[in-house]
């Protein structure tokens, strides 16, 4: 995220440190969003083209890799299909945010940044951080998994940034911080001395030669350095961090920070193809929240009264089910939450609609007796089953009883920014004979919550709740484009108001509910319509209850709009349809320490005080004049903001002194064409004078108790604040029910927690804390996340099972169609916990082919008598790269140690190989350029040696044949090297360096040959290098594991051309 230079300085203060979200254009420096989202878009990129291959479908990869392209290429639509990304970025935000995070939370923790030397302990942090993730994905729990997720790839990241992986000569991803089954040799202890003693601001070469010579792995210290230890580094003192860029480069030229966030990219790319092939596509790409935006959900009152309402429900989900199966509207989700008295529940939530379809056939009604039902418990359970920014619907014909919880439900509301709309169908005696649609006393409650969220509280009788079911069947049509809300009042007066409407809205309909209303619409030309059911000039108009839904008729409705409605009571509007164009926004924090960022703010905002807004506009590539201004519940404009433009769609708002009365967002601005928008929020925001604190998430161990402390600051408040505390799990167990505030202003309590033995890994929960002021009734409220895991011991398999090549045929002819190519894999899981059917990846050409693959699967037992897995894998010679994985059931992923690619006949490529595709980068500071390498960089890191190897390998040419013709894309040149170490430290990896013509053709391959002995009895490692004759200029060099290096003196050009 870019940052004007002086902006950044004014707001947090200019120091040297890898922001986690924050950058000046100027410094050239990625931060831990830059990492985490490129890495996100990649993988899933990855898993959208191979699920695409599988159903025979074409993936057309975006040219420019951003979250709503990526998701129009996912789902098979164009950009002007009106798709939003609205519930993607959602999804992705999540991620980013618990990221950030860790540097506000775990700030001075070194373990979770690899600082002081804590290096295992990092790892530890990993390895209990992927276990939550892969606990959560194995219950469907995709939101607790997102925040896992982004607090583990933080830690995952810093190892790169804050070690001296980068100085000892690497620049790709360690293996063993995914690996908990190896050992992270050569770490330096505490007391081992690492660096020279430095408190300048440029400490060059202050890592001592020993660490280096040793591979002996190091991290910074960032307050007290201990003497002899490495510095963090700050703005004013120099240190190994490579957090922030425009720092010293490396002789060659390299930018240490542009490696090490590469290499963090990559490892991120790491952990997250391991999850993918773990879980299979379509679980990670739900996590990613790469699905179709429709989500159904339906809490039903199931006591004796509701038979008739149910049988509506019934007819109207296999109406919803069977219209859009198969179309894009077909929802990716369906909910059902059944409530009665005294009990609620189940839950069902399933993608499978023949599923929904069976369980709401399959609802029975019964109970009830008093005319109360507990119907705030169902949305409670549905607001915590839900995604955020979902449409509820709740069908009840009785009064909440539990009205204890109504706070609870406007927190989560708040929290989720759910919409909850309201099908009444009231009775007033106890057996619940209908009476005619009029405004009943006991839906209060249900009424504050649908003005709050948004939604509506819609009145009616059993004949008439067919038509009104229509705005389920609206919610569903406008999900794909992302429906948007360009005006929503709550007023008791007559009043006109206007609202803009822009060429990418569709779908408009309005929604007033009330009593007595009169109405007149006008055009932007002049045209009028009065509020008479029935079709007119502007739309049709349905009165069903209380509720007129007004569709506007199609056609050019730009510009813009008025009406005025007359009502002696309440009444809400909502304009409403979809467009692309939308509006996210978060209140913020700046938060300082060692890597100061925004923090959201999840709960309601400070009361009185000057805030500021994150706000994302998506769907739109550049706009001009945006203004955000907060409005009341009546449409007045209560305060306006100052709007500094981030980045591309991307804006900070500065609003002073917030309201202490519920206002909505109103956000306007101009797009490149001159058409002017207007998009409003639907949740309203109240802000409050009391802030609750409490860490965002805990993880639990079944049979351990555990105490979390939370905090209650507030401002001009003093006295007996009240908290109540609940959770869907029942995992609390006592909080301090009441705290006194004193003149300072705060005060602490104590919540404890404790989960059964037995609960499952991947069971969540969350907490609701509340603290009210007994005196003046202001409030707040925050979410404590639970998470439980079983602790790691001795009896836990982390151990990935093994994938070996026994044998392979890899030969192709040119004309690959009527041909194929064969290996034979062994897997086995040794003593584990057994092995999941083998999961397999392959790359076919842009045009599917219609022969694929085969595969065969036998069962027999490994060389030590364990159960193993014989696959035998046969492919077309079109299939271009295959990697197969063995996953255990402890979701542990253990690949072949090279992907096995289809070779190409001789004509186009040396001879048949096995190989590893490995993407390499030539970074400096200005630029980092992809370039296609296929050296196995599977390096021996730690290796501990006893005496210091300071003898260069030798590299000598074997073979060589350099004739090239002309023009160069037509031909190809080659040379076997010879590499030894003798009684060395071993060959690492060979280096090479080559110049190019100015088209760039990536054509190079390294083949690794048998390994052999030389004269001396030494291992010998034999490359074959085949590069196009455009490569014009080539040096090859062997470098060992003490990183010396041994270049050939003979081979300097490449190819004579004829």
């Amino acid at each position: 995220m870019m940052y004007p230079l002086l902006f950044l300085c004014a707001l947090i203060g200019c120091s040297q440190g890898f922001l986690p979200s924050i950058q000046s254009p100027d410094l050239e420096s990625l931060t831990h969003e830059d990492i985490t989202m490129d890495a996100l878009l990649a993988v899933g990129s990855d898993a959208c083209k191979e699920d695409a291959q599988i159903k025979g479908q074409t993936f057309n990869q975006p040219a420019l890799l951003n979250p709503e392209n990526l998701l129009y290429a996912c789902l098979g639509v164009s950009g002007d299909a009106g798709l939003s990304g609205s519930k993607f970025r959602e999804a992705l935000n999540e991620i980013i945010s618990e990221n950030s995070l860790i540097d506000r939370d775990q700030a001075f923790r070194p373990a979770h940044h690899f600082n002081d030397e804590e290096i295992e302990r990092g790892r530890d942090i990993i390895t209990q951080g992927v276990s939550i993730v892969k606990a959560n994905l194995q219950q469907e729990n995709f939101e607790a998994a997102r925040r896992a997720l982004g607090a583990v790839t933080h830690t995952l990241q810093d190892f790169y940034s804050h070690s001296n992986w980068f100085e000892l000569g690497n620049q790709y991803p360690n293996p063993n911080l995914l690996r908990p089954d190896l050992q992270l040799q050569n770490t330096a202890g505490v007391n081992t001395p690492t660096c020279n003693d430095c408190d300048m601001k440029v400490c060059p070469n202050v890592i001592l030669p020993q660490i280096l010579n040793t591979n002996t792995l190091t991290s910074g210290y960032v307050s007290l350095t201990p003497q002899g230890k490495c510095n963090h580094g700050d703005s004013t003192r120099g240190g190994i961090n490579k957090d922030f860029g425009g720092g010293e480069l490396t002789p060659d030229g390299t930018d240490p920070h542009l490696v090490a966030s590469f290499t963090a990219t990559e490892a991120t790319k790491n952990l997250l193809q391991d999850l993918r092939t773990a879980f299979g596509n379509t679980l990670f790409l739900r996590m990613l929240g790469i699905t179709r935006s429709a989500v159904v959900c339906f809490v039903i009152d199931t006591t004796g009264s509701m038979g008739d309402d149910i049988a509506e429900v019934r007819k109207l989900t296999s109406q919803i089910i069977n219209d859009n199966i198969g179309t894009a509207n077909e929802p990716s989700l369906y909910i059902l939450v059944e409530f009665n008295d005294p009990v609620v529940g189940p839950v069902t939530s399933t993608t499978d609609p023949e599923e929904m379809k069976q369980t709401v056939n399959s609802i029975r009604v019964a109970g009830g007796g008093d005319i109360p039902e507990l119907s705030l418990t169902g949305i409670e359970l549905a607001l915590l089953t839900a995604p955020p920014l979902s449409d509820i619907f709740v069908f009840t014909d009785a009064p909440p009883k539990d009205t204890q919880l109504l706070d609870t439900v406007k927190s989560l509301i708040e929290s989720t920014r759910s919409k909850v709309s309201f099908l009444l169908t009231n009775a007033l005696s106890r057996r619940r004979s209908r009476r005619s649609a009029l405004t009943n006393a006991a839906n209060s409650f249900y009424q504050q919550l649908a003005q709050l969220s948004g939604g509506q509280a819609i009145e009616v009788t059993k004949a008439t709740l067919p038509l009104a079911t229509a705005i389920i069947k609206d919610s569903i049509t406008s999900s794909l484009g992302g429906a948007v809300t360009l005006l929503q009042v709550d007023s008791s007066q007559t009043k006109t108001f206007s609202f803009l409407v822009d060429p990418r809205v569709q779908n408009m309909t309005l929604y007033i509910t009330g009593l007595s209303i009169n109405f007149t619409l006008q055009n932007p030309a002049g045209v009028s319509q009065n509020s008479t059911p029935g079709a007119g000039p502007l739309a049709s108009v349905f009165l069903v209850g209380n509720l007129y839904r007004v569709p506007l008729n199609e056609g050019n409705l730009t510009g813009r709009w008025q009406i005025t409605i007359t009502s002696p009571q309440d009444y809400s509007l909502r304009v409403t349809g979809r467009s692309t164009l939308n509006l996210m926004s978060q209140f913020v924090e700046v938060f300082d320490g060692p890597h100061p960022g925004f923090a959201e703010i999840s709960a309601r905002p400070p009361a009185g005080q000057n805030a500021t807004l994150l706000v994302t506009v998506t769907g739109a590539e550049m706009l001009f004049g945006v203004e955000l201004g907060l409005v009341s519940a009546d449409g007045e404009l209560l305060r306006n903001s100052s709007v500094t433009r981030l980045r591309e769609g991307t804006y900070l708002a500065r609003v002073p002194r917030l309201p202490d009365v519920p206002f909505t967002l109103l956000l306007m601005g101009q797009e490149a064409d001159g058409r002017r928008f207007q998009r409003q929020s639907t949740t309203q925001i109240q802000a409050s004078q009391i802030t609750l604190q409490v860490q965002r998430s805990v993880v639990l161990v079944p049979g351990e108790p555990i105490s979390v402390p939370f905090t209650v600051e507030t401002r001009g408040i003093e006295g007996v604040i009240g908290i109540r505390a609940r959770d869907d799990q029942r995992f609390v167990t006592a909080f301090d029910n009441s705290l006194n505030v004193d003149s300072t202003g705060n005060a602490t309590g104590m919540l404890s927690l404790s989960v059964p033995t037995g609960t499952p890994s991947g069971t969540t929960s969350v907490v609701t804390i509340e603290a009210e002021s007994t005196e003046t009734r202001q409030s707040n409220f925050a979410l404590l996340r639970l998470s439980v895991i079983q602790r790691l011991h001795q009896d836990i398999d982390i151990t990935p099972p093994v994938c070996r090549v026994l044998n392979d045929s890899l030969d192709c002819p040119v004309l690959c169609g009527n041909a194929t190519w064969e290996v034979r894999l062994l897997m086995t899981d040794g003593n584990g916990t057994g092995l999941q059917p083998p999961r397999i990846s392959i790359t076919i050409p842009d045009r599917p082919v219609n022969e694929t693959s085969t595969t065969i699967i036998d069962q027999v037992q490994d060389e030590n008598g364990y159960n193993a897995t014989l696959l035998t894998y046969r492919a077309s010679c079109c299939v271009t790269t295959v990697e197969i994985s063995a996953v255990d059931k402890e979701s542990n992923v253990g690949r072949e140690d090279d992907n096995i690619s289809k070779p190409i006949n001789r004509k186009r490529q040396h001879k048949s190989f096995l190989r590893k595709k490995q993407n390499m980068r030539v970074i400096n500071r200005h630029r980092l350029h992809q370039r296609n390498s296929t050296g196995n960089n599977r390096q021996q890191h730690g290796t501990k040696v006893q005496d210091i190897d300071v003898t260069p390998p030798v590299c000598r040419v074997v073979s060589e044949s350099l004739d090239c013709p002309v023009p160069c894309w037509d031909g190809w040149w080659e040379v076997t090297l010879h590499m030894t170490d003798g009684n060395g430290t071993g060959i690492k990896y060979p280096h090479t360096s080559y110049k190019i013509t100015d088209k760039l053709f990536n054509q190079t391959f390294f083949n690794f040959l048998p390994a052999k002995k030389d004269e001396n009895g030494y291992n010998v490692t034999l490359i074959n290098f085949v590069a196009s004759c455009c490569d014009t200029n080539v040096e090859i060099s062997a470098v060992d594991n003490a990183n010396n290096v041994g270049r050939n003196e003979e081979l300097k050009c490449g190819p004579t051309h004829k």
